[in-house]
């Protein structure tokens, strides 16, 4: 996932996978495949986007009839 990506950092993986940087990079060092996959093409990163907004999409929706609901509860 992440080594796909040039430009997210160490320590940003760590954070995001909520691990140690220490832990994250021994597990690079003995797991690395060491091999750089191809860069994404304009087309594969767009698309990629769009599911991604998608997705984004939906749980925005889902959050906003979440609050709907419970605003509603609360004035009863």
């Amino acid at each position: 996932m992440y080594e796909n990506d040039p430009d997210v950092a160490l320590n940003d993986a760590a954070e995001d996978l909520g691990i140690n940087r220490t832990t994250l990079h021994k597990w690079v060092d003995k797991y690395s495949t060491g091999a750089k996959t191809k860069q994404l093409t304009d087309a594969e990163k767009i698309r990629q986007l769009q599911r991604e907004n998608a997705q984004l999409e939906e749980e925005c929706d889902i959050l906003r009839k979440a609050v709907k609901y419970f605003t509603e509860q609360t004035k009863k």
